[in-house]
């Protein structure tokens, strides 16, 4: 059996991983078949979880840091990938303005021009 890396690829950073609700439950789409897959959730593994220890003065409210793993699959194609969810680290403001989603818009044009 392969090591589990609980480390996402190129596939789900990016904002190439989306997902959305039905009633109160969460729900990721598959990046390959778009929204008319969801994704399995294989396994998850709990990486951090414990005091506040990332950004205190601001993070008045939150109760501890955690950050949670996910193995995820889709039925239809067989895409088979990690992401995490965390209330460390980016927690405001718009996801378009990080760096990352800038370089992957910046790849998403040039992968246009050229193709």
């Amino acid at each position: 059996m392969p090591i589990k890396t609980w480390h996402g690829s190129d596939a789900v950073e990016g904002g190439k991983l989306v997902g959305s609700t039905d009633t109160d439950y969460f729900y990721f789409h598959c990046p390959t078949c778009g929204d008319s897959e969801v994704l399995r959730i294989l396994d998850f593994k709990v990486i951090k979880d414990g005091p506040v220890e990332y950004n205190p003065e601001l993070r008045k409210k939150e109760k501890r840091d955690f950050i949670i793993a996910f193995e995820l699959l889709c039925n239809n194609c067989g895409f088979h990938d990690f992401t995490k969810v965390a209330n460390i680290g980016w927690q405001g403001g718009k996801l378009k303005d990080t760096h990352v989603m800038q370089l992957a818009r910046f790849g998403a044009e040039q992968d246009k021009k050229a193709g």
